[in-house]
């Protein structure tokens, strides 16, 4: 009744409440309490049949669909997950985004590593203070899941906490789930990086020297567009109506004027469809 009455306080079309672990995001928690009100586990046989039933759900029903979300958010309940889940947490979250989608996630990370004795403490657990990421290695586990462009949009400059002589803040780290690299597609076009740095790289391998016109693929200029990056660059359109070949590009390789169309800023592919 609770979460009816949330719902349609923020708007009952829009809303649905979903009972699932974090970590686990293809269970449904809810569909397996009514299956074992009629199925109790009380010996090995039954025990089997209900690990047999979770994995057939989620198989032939998961609590939320593959590439299903454009957008994932999180505010401070990643850090209350235990450490040897953390792997499988980012991953479900990656297996949920579509190709072309966004993450915005909210938490507390430390300067360095938390220690045993302050993690193993039930009232700085709670206290989102034991299970904070360190601050380089929350972003370094979304690119290990599979995300590019993992940046911190939002930094606290002031410590949230200082426990034991470690700085804890909050953090929102921003990422984009990319175009499986099987569907990218060279369209000719190129993009230049307008500075102020002399160069950058991207986590999917391109490399932008300052005003050099660099080959990109479709799959890169649409994680661009996705990431909100776009304004840093001017991306130079192909051929119109070219229908592009396979992305052979290697990274690091100039696109010479000419080979391409008219200067515009690209609206990027969609991220839509492929295999």
């Amino acid at each position: 009744a609770h979460q009816q009455d949330m719902a349609e306080k923020i708007g009952g079309d829009r809303v649905r409440f979903l009972k699932g672990y974090i970590q686990d995001l293809s269970l449904d928690l809810e569909a397996l309490e009514l299956w074992l009100t009629d199925h109790p586990v009380g010996d090995l046989e039954s025990l089997r049949a209900l690990e047999a039933q979770r994995t057939r759900m989620r198989k032939d029903a998961p609590l939320v669909a593959d590439a299903s979300q454009d957008l994932v958010i999180s505010n401070c309940v990643l850090n209350l997950v235990e450490n040897a889940h953390r792997q499988q947490l980012i991953a479900e979250i990656y297996r949920v985004v579509r190709p072309g989608g966004r993450v915005a996630i909210s938490d507390i990370v430390a300067d360095r590593a938390v220690p045993p004795a302050l993690q193993d403490d039930p009232e700085l657990w709670s206290g989102c203070i034991s299970g904070a990421f360190e601050e380089h290695a929350f972003l370094d586990a979304f690119k290990q899941a599979g995300f590019v462009h993992v940046a911190y949009d939002k930094w606290q400059s002031e410590p949230w906490r200082v426990v034991g002589g470690i700085e804890f803040r909050s953090v929102t780290l921003t990422a984009v789930k990319p175009v499986p690299a099987c569907c990218a597609r060279d369209l000719g076009q190129a993009a230049i990086y307008l500075g102020p740095y002399q160069e950058v790289r991207d986590d999917l391998g391109n490399v932008y020297p300052r005003g050099r016109r660099m080959a990109v693929s479709d799959r890169s200029v649409a994680a661009l567009q996705a990431a909100g990056l776009l304004k840093d660059f001017v991306v130079i359109a192909g051929e119109a109506g070219a229908s592009g070949q396979p992305d052979r590009i290697v990274p690091g390789t100039e696109r010479p004027a000419g080979q391409a169309g008219q200067s515009r800023m690209e609206s990027g592919a969609d991220g839509s469809g492929c295999c």
